[in-house]
């Protein structure tokens, strides 16, 4: 089984978010990030910028910031 770690695209740094999401969907107002424990939060005003598969990583950025 394959977790991803999610991180927010800043313009100086990645923070991480999330270390173990299994299901991770974007929405009007944001990212909603899910566990495998049932466990879930929002981030809002981002969008999905990089999916690395083979990496396991997500990375989120700001809308507006230049997609």
């Amino acid at each position: 089984m394959c977790l991803s770690k999610v991180y927010v695209k800043d313009k100086t740094d990645n923070s991480v978010v999330a270390d173990e999401a299994a299901r991770i969907i974007e929405t009007k107002d944001g990212v909603e990030v899910h566990t495998l424990f049932g466990e879930s939060k929002t981030i809002e005003g981002c969008c999905i910028k990089e999916v690395d598969l083979l990496k396991n990583y997500v990375i989120l950025q700001r809308r507006g910031s230049g997609r």
